[in-house]
């Protein structure tokens, strides 16, 4: 209760008349692996604030994740400095009206992600962000930039093309890249969503890793997959929310790199996940 006023109190000060606005959010995942693949457990927290300025609302966040990996086999190789990888970001985002319902929304992300098995140096450093421009009307949603994120698993720019709609009070649907979803408000308490969207990591070895071979070395770890799932979601009061996710992988790839090349791809099947899910919103009263 003390958490929630305080946060309550500092964030309502800056968000203005925003309708709603994401403080804090935390999960953990899992994929329910088999003795013969690769299993993936994720945990997530991010904190996030919002400063309301003249010309349009500055975002400011922090994320970590730790990707852990279960390698159920022996390779020819060590891969006890391979299992955790840590990823550390710092987020600045600016959102603008322009004209015409159009909105700007701009980020940018330096990031860290690593084994960290030795030292911090500038390999472990990524340079993540966003351009998007937004249309809204009174029931639809229409997104257009680029986004490159390396928490999608790629080490490369991707197309942010999607459309929103809401068809009645409790259906509405997100078509597009990179997160398609079809969603319906049981209650107002209660919600369920349907969806498929990239997951995974892209980390440095801070100690690159010799294959067998004295020529080919790994120096990047990267983790890729798309997964489709259902998402229940429950209100606990106007701030708090919980929700729990069971899904499927429909593609997971994992490779280790040398200059951007794979030189080595491990055996890994689609999985089963489950995750859990906690987050706390401003001004979210009428969502």
């Amino acid at each position: 209760m003390r958490f929630s006023l305080i946060i309550l109190l500092f964030g309502s000060s800056f968000i203005g008349n925003a309708q709603s606005f994401e403080v804090f959010g935390a999960d953990f995942n899992t994929t329910l692996n088999s003795s013969n693949s690769l299993g993936l457990s994720q945990a997530n927290i991010k904190v996030n604030f919002p400063l309301k300025l003249k010309n349009g609302l500055l975002t400011q966040g922090i994320y970590y994740s730790k990707n852990s990996i279960n390698y159920n086999s022996e390779y020819a190789f060590g891969t006890s400095n391979i299992e955790d990888f840590t990823t550390i970001k710092y987020s600045l985002g600016f959102l603008k009206n322009i004209k015409n319902d159009w909105k700007l929304k701009l980020q940018i992300a330096p990031t860290i992600s690593s084994n960290f098995d030795s030292g911090l140096s500038f390999d472990d450093v990524f340079f993540n962000g966003s351009l998007v421009f937004i249309k809204t009307n009174k029931a639809s949603k229409l997104r257009l930039g680029l986004v490159y994120n390396t928490a999608f698993g790629m080490k490369t720019p991707i197309p942010v093309i999607s459309y929103s709609n809401q068809i009645t009070n409790r259906f509405s649907y997100t078509i597009g890249m990179p997160v398609t979803k079809l969603e319906y408000k049981l209650s107002k308490h209660d919600k369920v969503d349907m969806y498929i969207k990239p997951k995974g990591f892209y980390a440095n070895l801070t100690n690159s890793i010799s294959l067998g071979e004295a020529l080919i070395k790994a120096e990047k770890a990267r983790y890729k997959t798309v997964v489709s799932g259902l998402n229940y979601l429950h209100k606990i009061d106007n701030y708090w929310k919980i929700s729990v996710d069971l899904g499927y992988q429909l593609y997971a790839a994992y490779d280790l790199l040398n200059n951007n090349n794979s030189v080595y791809e491990f055996d890994i099947e689609n999985n089963f996940f489950i995750g859990v899910n906690i987050k706390y919103n401003l001004k979210n009263k009428k969502n």
